[in-house]
């Protein structure tokens, strides 16, 4: 009987190995994966259009959730399997215990994708001018907070003695033209919407300088002992990812189409609009700067190495 099974297992596997990955799919656990309709999370969208993960051989559940909180919400409590964010509320979610970690990079720095603003009559221009003034970011400690406070201290100013507010990026630009804030960190494609409107104006150096020009945006990630339980589904993951991060690159217009389908925008800004380049390797570089200022800033309470942080699959 013991022989039999082991011809049985010998005969299929050539079989099994030869069908088409769509095929496969078709039979494979459904994977659960939580993203944002925007540019720098894009990949699964396009993976998902393009028959990316199909092709790996996943059966893929995408859902676009409303921001990076709720994804790490949705991961951690075992509503999805795998998601995307940026650095900042990883490792805060780490420093409590949650066991996340990266599988692969996402979008990566584009300076240019994203303007820190004020209005086009402001008189703030430096570090210093920031100082008793309301800056609104999408969350009080996430990537952008940190960026802000280093860019402020950086230019001369004291970032302890700067108010922030949450808002979401769409919401800047109206609220910076009535006065209810000083100062909004802009992103795709709402900048782009905001430029097309005018009354503001740009500061420089860019927003994210502080972090260099080779950090990640967004990465995906799964909890640890998701990973170990899942590791040949991870790597096919990981595989499809990087797939489609290369197709991305190269066709932009065609990707625009699809994040304008998926994120319901205008399909004329998409395609004009400043984009993120998406990562085909993830080294601990693209990751450290951030949490380095993370803790220098306190939104987690200790220092982390970012190796500590990247899965071994």
């Amino acid at each position: 009987m013991l022989l039999r099974r082991r011809f049985v297992k010998l005969a299929l596997t050539p079989l099994i190995a030869g069908l088409p990955s769509r095929l496969l799919a078709q039979d494979a656990p459904l994977l659960r994966v939580a993203s944002t309709a925007n540019d720098s999370y894009g990949e699964a969208m396009y993976a998902v259009d393009q028959g990316l993960f199909k092709k790996a051989g996943l059966n893929v559940d995408l859902q676009n959730l409303s921001s990076g909180a709720a994804i790490v919400a949705a991961v951690a409590g075992g509503a999805v399997d795998i998601g995307i964010t940026n650095p900042v509320p990883l490792i805060a979610a780490v420093s409590h215990g949650i066991p996340f970690l990266y599988l692969c990079s996402g979008g990566l720095i584009n300076q240019a994708e994203a303007g820190l603003c004020v209005a086009a009559n402001s008189t703030i221009r430096t570090g210093k001018d920031f100082e008793g003034k309301i800056v609104a970011s999408p969350s009080i400690s996430d990537i952008n907070t940190v960026a802000m406070k280093a860019w402020v201290d950086q230019q001369g100013g004291d970032s302890s003695k700067v108010q922030f507010v949450e808002m979401p990026f769409p919401q800047m630009a109206a609220a910076l033209r009535r006065g209810v804030i000083d100062v909004a960190p802009i992103a795709e494609p709402a900048m782009s919407v905001a430029k097309r409107d005018g009354g503001l104006r740009f500061l420089q150096p860019p927003v994210y300088v502080a972090f260099g020009n080779n950090f990640m945006i967004g990465g995906w990630f799964a909890k640890s002992d998701w990973i170990e339980s899942n590791r040949e589904t991870a790597r096919r993951f990981v595989a499809a990812i990087y797939d489609t991060a290369r197709w991305a690159n190269a066709h932009p217009l065609e990707s625009s189409v699809i994040l304008a389908k998926y994120a319901k925008l205008d399909p004329d800004v998409v395609k004009d609009m400043n984009r993120a380049p998406y990562g085909t390797s993830l080294v601990p570089s693209m990751i450290q700067p951030v949490l380095d200022l993370s803790y220098k800033y306190k939104v987690i309470d200790r220092a982390y190495s970012a190796t500590s942080i990247i899965a071994k699959i």
